[in-house]
């Protein structure tokens, strides 16, 4: 029995195959760039589903999942808007019901598929967890007793919230903000990842700059755990899976903001992604 697994994006299409009784052990994989025509996207998903069933023993195709930005309407199984996408109310899970006849649907916001992969990944089950992407822009989900926290229906924006000086911290914290703010103090046209290696190289202007970044993605998280006193805070997203010791440092400081004594059992709460670029993939084959 095969689970198909999608991380739909703006620009990039994932998929992957894995089985029923290990959905988190994706047995294959494809990526392929995301078509901007509505039926020409939807196409290019299932045929990148058949030619993953390829040469592969028989059994029948028992989950479908899929997870994708922007605002969906998980009632009635509609895409109804995101930025990157052609799809303008398009009936994703009945199309995939018809592709797939067989097959159970669900689809979530990719954002909760690859928070669902890393909270399962570690056998929670009753725990209270933050997942908090930050890679092209920055949004978060909360599990609570395994289910997602929904709120009054748009959870997780806080790429909309406030900086120390006021802006929004997706503009001041996620990878394009920071890159124009380390560009405009150095004068340099390097890349994100050109800068970080300046920094591991302890680069005295670039240092300051990074630990500047650091103290109000760590403030924010000081902020989430005394609010929700989560199990567990991963940091996710491609600024942050590509930067493990990024992730260690910013631990490090979420913890020697709890001084007071009575706070010590909030320590070690920050971790880093186990799923990694796959956790979109792995959370959708979980749900």
């Amino acid at each position: 029995m095969w689970i198909l697994s999608a991380d739909i994006g703006g620009t990039k299409l994932a998929l992957a195959l894995s089985k029923q009784e290990q959905p988190e052990k994706i047995i294959k994989q494809m990526e392929a760039k995301s078509p901007q025509q509505s039926e020409s996207l939807f196409e290019a998903i299932i045929s990148g589903f058949h030619k993953l069933l390829e040469d592969e023993d028989g059994g029948d195709v028992i989950k479908v999942a899929v997870g994708l930005p922007g605002i969906l309407d998980l009632k009635q199984g509609l895409v109804v808007f995101q930025q990157n996408l052609p799809w303008r109310n398009f009936p994703l899970v009945q199309r995939l019901e018809m592709a797939f006849p067989k097959a159970q649907v669900f689809m979530e916001t990719d954002m909760m598929t690859a928070a669902n992969g890393e909270y399962k990944i570690r056998h929670f089950e009753k725990e209270t967890f933050i997942y908090v992407t930050i890679s092209t822009g920055i949004a978060c989900c909360i599990i609570h007793e395994g289910k997602f926290l929904r709120g009054a229906g748009i959870p997780g924006e806080i790429g909309f919230s406030l900086t120390s000086v006021g802006a929004y911290f997706e503009e001041e914290c996620a990878g394009p903000g920071l890159l124009k703010k380390l560009q405009q103090h150095t004068n340099e046209e390097w890349t994100l990842q050109q800068f970080f290696d300046r920094y591991y190289e302890n680069d005295e202007r670039i240092v300051p700059l990074i630990h500047e970044w650091q103290q109000e993605i760590a403030q924010k998280i000081h902020s989430f755990i005394l609010l929700v006193d989560p199990h567990v805070v991963v940091l996710g997203g491609g600024v942050m899976n590509h930067h493990p010791l990024i992730v260690d440092e910013i631990s490090r400081l979420v913890d020697l903001y709890f001084s007071l004594p009575f706070f010590e059992h909030k320590k070690g709460r920050v971790q880093a992604s186990l799923n990694k670029g796959n956790a979109g993939l792995i959370g959708a084959a979980l749900l």
